[in-house]
This record gives C-alpha cells, sequence and structure tokens, in this order.
C-alpha cells in the first residue's frame, strides 16, 4: 500500500425506532473526496445498516488511520458508544455534521477527540486526513461552504452496500429563508449553491448501472426548488433519460411549487409531495418567518390534490406563543386540507435558532441532547424538551395526542389501543378517542382494499417478480421522506 494513501474509517449512529431507507448522504460526498485523492475508506452506517459489527470490530478488520464519526443532537448517546470503542485504539478521531457545528464548544471538553469539524467538511476533509495525528485537546477546524459544482460524485464504500434500493442525492444545498426552528443555515448557511441539473442526472445514469437494484431515488436538498427554473431542469433531465426510478424530493416549500413542476413529478413516479404548515394559528405562523403565506399553502395543497398525487403535511408543536388552544387551528387547518399522510413534531429549541432565544427569554429548555422533535416509530413522541408559561409540558403531551387523533395520523393503528388508553384518561380526551376508533377502522378497511387493487394491475402489467420487488419497497419504513426531522441537527 502507497505510504501516503490512508484507511479512512467512517461511522454514523442509528437512531432509536427509527431506520434510514438510504445510506448517509453526507458520508458518501466525503467518501467521493476522499477516494478521489487516492484514500482507502469504509463507511459503517449503523442508522441504514443497524446490524453491523461493533466499532471495534471494524477498527480491527480495517486497521484505520483515522477514524470519523458525523454527529446529530438526536442520536449523541449511540454516537458517544461508538467514539468511546474507536478510542481504545489511540487513533486519531474526528466529529463534524450538525451536532458538532452548534455544539462544539460543548464537543471541546471531550479529551478522546482530536478534531472537530464545523460546517461542511469536503474542502477540508483531505488536509486533515493526511496530517492526522493525536491531539492533548481538540482541535476547532472551521470549513467554508464549499461549491457543490465543483465536488465529486459521491462513493459508497458502506459496509451493506448491497441491500442499498434507495439513492440518496442533493440538487443544491443552503437555503436562503429563516424559519425560527430550523437550524439549517448554522450548517449550510443561507446561500442557495446549486449543481448543475445536467449534473444530478448524469449521477443518476451512473448511480443506475453501479446498482441495479435500485428502485427510487431521494433527494435530499434543504430547500430544492429556490429557483423553479433549476428544479424543472432537473426533472427535464430526468424523464428524459427514463430511468425507471421513483423520484421522492423532501422539504418542498409552497412557494417552490407550480403546475409544471407538480406534473413533472407526477410524471417521475414521486410518491408523494410534502409541505411544512408549522402552525395553522395565524398569530403563530406570523412568528416563524417562513416567507410564504398560509394561503399559499392551502393553493399548493390544492394543486397537489388536483394533480393526483398524495399530499404530506408537517406542523411543529411548540413555536413562539403557542398554546394548547392555538394547536387547535392547526388542527382545523389539518381537518380542512385532508392530506394523505401528516406529521406532527415536538419542537426542539436548538442553539444558535430564533426560537432558542425566544425559550431563553420567555420560557424553559431543558436537556435537547439525545431528543428528537420527529417522531420515529410509532405514535410515541418524547418528553417535550421545553416549556413556557402559556404551554407547559403537560399541554404539550396533551396537544399531540389530540392532534394525532383528530387528524388520524399515519401511524397511529388499532393495535396501539392498549397503549394508548392509558395517556387518553391522564389527558381528559375520551371524546376524541372514541370519533378516532371508526374513524380508522374505515382507513384501515380501504387501506386494504386499495392496496390490494394495485397489487393486481402491477401484477396484471409487470408479472410476479417486479410485484414482489415492489412490495418490499412498500413496506420499507418511510419515516422522514418528506420533510427532514429536527431541521438540519
Amino acid at each position: 500500500m502507497d505510504a501516503d494513501r490512508k484507511r479512512v474509517l467512517l461511522f454514523n449512529a442509528k437512531r432509536e425506532k427509527c431506520d434510514a431507507v438510504s445510506p448517509h448522504l453526507g458520508l458518501a460526498m466525503l467518501s467521493g473526496v476522499l477516494i478521489k485523492r487516492g484514500h482507502e475508506v469504509l463507511v459503517a452506517d449503523y442508522q441504514f445498516t443497524h446490524d453491523a459489527p461493533r466499532p471495534r470490530e471494524f477498527v480491527a478488520d480495517f486497521r484505520p488511520d483515522i477514524v470519523g464519526v458525523t454527529l446529530y443532537t438526536a442520536t449523541m448517546k449511540e454516537a458517544d458508544r461508538i467514539i468511546g470503542e474507536v478510542s481504545e485504539s489511540d487513533l486519531p478521531i474526528m466529529v463534524g455534521g450538525p451536532h458538532a457545528t452548534l455544539y462544539h464548544e460543548e464537543l471541546a471538553k471531550d479529551t478522546r477527540l482530536d478534531y472537530i469539524v464545523t460546517g461542511e467538511a469536503e474542502d477540508v476533509i483531505v488536509e486533515l486526513v493526511e496530517g492526522a495525528e493525536r491531539q492533548e485537546v481538540p482541535m476547532l477546524v472551521r470549513a467554508s461552504p464549499p461549491d457543490p459544482k465543483l465536488l465529486p460524485f459521491p462513493e459508497f464504500p458502506f459496509y451493506g452496500r448491497e441491500t442499498m434500493t434507495i439513492y440518496p442525492m442533493q440538487t443544491s444545498r443552503g437555503c436562503p429563508h429563516g424559519c425560527s426552528f430550523c437550524a439549517v443555515h448554522l450548517v449550510s448557511t443561507r446561500r442557495w449553491r446549486p449543481r448543475e441539473p445536467e449534473v444530478c442526472v448524469s449521477e443518476l445514469v451512473r448511480a443506475r448501472t453501479a446498482f441495479p437494484n435500485l428502485m427510487s431515488v431521494i433527494v435530499f436538498d434543504d430547500n430544492p426548488t429556490v429557483r423553479k427554473d433549476h428544479m424543472k431542469q432537473f426533472l427535464e433531465g430526468y424523464l428524459r433519460e427514463k430511468l425507471d426510478l421513483m423520484l421522492t424530493v423532501i422539504n418542498t416549500r409552497a412557494d417552490g411549487l407550480d403546475e409544471e413542476i407538480v406534473s413533472m413529478l407526477r410524471k417521475a413516479k414521486c410518491p408523494s409531495i410534502g409541505l411544512g404548515v408549522e402552525s395553522g394559528c395565524r398569530e403563530v405562523f406570523a412568528k416563524v418567518g417562513k416567507g410564504e403565506t398560509l394561503e399559499e399553502i392551502r393553493a399548493a395543497a390544492e394543486l397537489v390534490k388536483r394533480h393526483g398525487m398524495p399530499l404530506s403535511l408537517c406542523f411543529v408543536i411548540g413555536l413562539e406563543g403557542d398554546s394548547l388552544e392555538r394547536t387547535k387551528d392547526s388542527i382545523a387547518l389539518a381537518k380542512e386540507v385532508r392530506p394523505n399522510h401528516i406529521f406532527w413534531n415536538l419542537i426542539t429549541p436548538f442553539k444558535g435558532t430564533r426560537i432558542r432565544e425566544w425559550y431563553d427569554a420567555n420560557g424553559r429548555v431543558f436537556d435537547v441532547i439525545n431528543h428528537s422533535s420527529y417522531v420515529d416509530g410509532d405514535f410515541v413522541c418524547d418528553e417535550p424538551c421545553a416549556e413556557s408559561p402559556d404551554f407547559t409540558v403537560q399541554d404539550r403531551k396533551k396537544a399531540y395526542l389530540m392532534a394525532i387523533l383528530e387528524t388520524n395520523d399515519n401511524r397511529l393503528k388499532l393495535r396501539h389501543i392498549p397503549r394508548l388508553l392509558p395517556q387518553v384518561r391522564e389527558h381528559h380526551l375520551f371524546v376524541a378517542f372514541l370519533k378516532w376508533v371508526p374513524r380508522q377502522m374505515v382507513k384501515d378497511l380501504r387501506g386494504l382494499g386499495s392496496l390490494g387493487r394495485r397489487t393486481l394491475v402491477v401484477l396484471q402489467q409487470e408479472g410476479f417478480g417486479p410485484t414482489a420487488r415492489k412490495a418490499v419497497q412498500y413496506l420499507q419504513p418511510r419515516r422522514g421522506l418528506h420533510r427532514q426531522p429536527d431541521r438540519g441537527a
């Protein structure tokens, strides 16, 4: 092996009750940079392959020169275990990712770490790897945002990569908007940086050949439709190549959609379109600073439904000025729009966000480490990590339960009734519960009938093999496909 060639072992921790549907794109992008430079990379993504070997086994088998761990606030408990096992080998350890960017001062106290990278690491990763050595105290490395047009294609030297059926990609980075709860601007800036649409399409043509088991693509942009013409050019190329892959685009905004984009998404077999509403209460919504209106959201929702596409809506409970009563306005809006999928998130006031500043002045924030605002798995949410005088912890839990009962949240199933009843009693929501049960029964029956009809159509058109593959994909977890949970951390 070339003496200048380094072995780099990268880790991503797993979040409880949540399995990713595709490999970690950030680590794939770093792998692309390092492999182009001539280094050898192995990625252990426990979120993607949760039954992968223990970290110490990867270290023993791969014998890396340096180890990197990407950090998210919601998975710090699991990430800490990885760092603990890796540190037994006395290797240089670098950490990065959203949590490292937001909470680097706290991480600086951890002497197991050698390098803490803030921001997007593509432009500093090579220098770090080639000069890596143990440090007495962690060294802070502030990375400048790269130009996505200059980055190589991602590579996927992932353990378990043979199971990959969904390809992750970006057509742009950054978001110019200033939503109060969002931490994206702290990680990837407010400067929207596009890639060339034709290059994005070329990447997918390459991926279609490299990964013959691919069935779909997910575009993980911070805000993919800042410039509608850019998205249209990408979609035109995507359709022209006839890739025969379902295309999901997350983090779409109401003001970024029009007739042409929605029509092309439908032709690209997009399974659904998601919109971030945040709050149906005008007073609360106005304080978020989304840069769009509730009327625009209603119009975009109608546009999506008019094209016969499934619609997802995302709400946040606990924004500035929110309360139990004001949550009822969000529930009313959800009932009015009647989406196919709905996500009720509890606020996580991350360090550096405007909502955190508001809570520091007007309420209380508890420990946000290992807390996720997004409800993974079934209907059970994390304990609220913040409260205000007008919206206590108990009221927040009641608001969430009331919301999922009254809007038939897709994660709430009849089989959950034994665990649901104690919460219904605690929050005195018997009427909402008794109304939910028959609605859910009808919904389940309709779902079974619809699934059966679709299965017969596909079976007649494509045969048993393709039908079986699509059934497997349908049954895979779909959590977080329409909205990035926690928006950046």
